[in-house]
């Protein structure tokens, strides 16, 4: 779509019916899957237009409008400590798919690594206060309810996907195959599941997180989908961080959650690299590429860390042949998971790399 601030104005007015656009503010923000920005009314009201710029994109923004009115209800129950995005209305656009328009969120986004040591905390405490919602809440809005098996399940799709279109460094296959065949890392109770915790999503008043956006992934899955991205802060905080979620859930990070949370904090590199692939951005792809290849070599020169050959952690269970499935084919689209479990396609953020650690339980 032309991506003029000015045409997101007119898709405002065509969704808020009586909304006379008289400018437009900044930020205004354009990605591969989406094009927002703020628009300023005759009544001085700022509304947010986020338009998606494909299918893909178009889904996510879907999912996150299903979800809403469930957590506008667990808001005035109490068990949300922060506001969401309100969806207002809505404008078909020439790509197809709708623009949403909503009022403008409370806060400011904060980049994490910049985050103090008591913000560290509220982030780690808003993460846990979406974990122990309900599962019904996702349920209810038709978004996606994945077992634990599930969850390994798509993991094994993605890089399955990803190996077949950009052949990926061995040493690192086998390390992840490692932790996709030891079953016992794969038993946990699935949570409610942001899915897309990265700084842009998180806005931040007065030391405290107002809103919490970006819920278009939500679903029920690992609670190490969301713990993965806060590795890349440093040990320090990272403790800090699982010390304020247990203490918020009641619970405590076993071993195989750490492990969990280690492996998808790498795996992120994949799905960067995924994206890339889709969106045809050499870029992006390079730099996925040179993350995989510094990734292998800081995980070659420790030799604690070097994986050796799979084994079966858990007695009475039959040895899973994940290798078997990462059989080059012609092309990309060529893969087929052999179950009915959907592979994730919305924009990832750059991952950035945490030191790696043992996956070993």
């Amino acid at each position: 779509m032309e991506t003029s601030p000015y045409i997101l104005a007119a898709l405002a007015a065509a969704a808020i019916e009586g909304l006379d656009a008289v400018g437009v503010r900044p930020p205004f923000t354009e990605t591969d899957d989406f094009v927002s920005g703020c628009v300023l009314d005759s009544r001085g009201r700022r509304w947010v237009v986020k338009s998606p710029r494909n299918v893909a994109a178009a889904t996510m923004l879907e999912a996150e409008v299903a979800l809403a009115p469930s957590l506008i209800e667990e808001l005035r129950g109490g068990n949300l400590p922060f506001d969401i995005v309100r969806p207002a209305g809505f404008a078909p656009t020439r790509e197809g798919g709708r623009a949403v328009v909503y009022p403008e969120p409370f806060g400011l986004p904060s980049a994490f690594e910049h985050l103090s040591k008591n913000s560290i905390r509220e982030l780690a405490r808003a993460i846990a206060s979406i974990h122990l919602l309900s599962p019904e809440v996702i349920s209810r809005a038709g978004l996606p309810v994945y077992s634990a098996s599930d969850c390994r399940k798509r993991l094994v799709a993605d890089l399955k996907e990803a190996h077949n279109a950009s052949p990926l460094p061995m040493l690192l296959l086998r390390r992840w195959e490692n932790a996709l065949e030891d079953l016992s890392l794969w038993d946990f109770s699935p949570v409610v599941v942001h899915g897309d915790v990265a700084s842009e999503n998180f806005l931040w008043r007065e030391k405290a997180i107002a809103t919490v956006c970006g819920f278009g992934e939500a679903h029920v899955g690992d609670p190490a989908t969301d713990l993965a991205p806060l590795l890349a802060l440093g040990d320090e905080f990272f403790d800090r961080a699982k010390e304020s979620y247990e203490n918020t859930r009641e619970v405590n990070l076993d071993r195989t959650t750490l492990a969990r949370t280690q492996l998808l904090s790498e795996l992120a590199i994949v799905r960067w690299l995924r994206f890339g692939l889709r969106t045809s951005n050499p870029e992006i792809i390079a730099d996925a590429r040179q993350m995989l290849e510094d990734l292998a070599s800081e995980i070659e020169a420790d030799p604690e860390l070097n994986p050796g050959p799979t084994w079966n952690t858990v007695p009475g269970l039959p040895d899973t042949d994940i290798a078997a499935e990462f059989v080059p084919e012609t092309s990309a689209t060529a893969a087929s998971t052999g179950e009915d479990i959907p592979v994730s396609v919305a924009e990832p953020t750059a991952p950035t790399q945490a030191s790696p650690g043992s996956l070993d339980v």
